[in-house]
């Protein structure tokens, strides 16, 4: 039996239930692939300004990611303001886990041992 968890789990379909002139209608639906590495508690910058209130250059915390929709992302300002930003509309900045997380993503099988010096 496979496992429940990583990128099948996030893409695992869901129904959606709606009335179309008074007939309930039922399908199905996948959410798109993630397209981004950014994971919630990361510190992103703003790249295209949203409004007044999030400005480009911002820097906002990443505190949601949608099963459904895993490219819009719910950031939040340092005053405890909320929104939602494309991943196109952010940069990372910084992960809490630090440097060495982001090396575990571009080498996720750990041959740090076969680099030469």
């Amino acid at each position: 039996m496979a496992s429940s968890t990583g990128a099948a789990a996030a893409r695992r379909p869901y129904t959606v239930v709606y009335y179309e002139n008074g007939e309930r209608k039922v399908i199905r639906r996948r959410p798109p692939p993630q397209l981004h590495r950014i994971r919630v508690e990361d510190e992103v910058s703003i790249t295209r300004k949203k409004n007044d209130d999030w400005d480009k250059g911002d820097e906002v915390v990443v505190t949601g990611i949608s099963k459904r929709q895993p490219n819009t992302l719910l950031v939040e300002k340092g005053d405890g303001t909320h929104t939602f930003l494309s991943y196109r509309d952010v940069q990372l900045e910084s992960r809490p886990g630090g440097e060495e997380s982001f090396e575990s993503e571009q080498d996720p099988i750990g041959s740090r041992y076969l680099l030469w010096p």
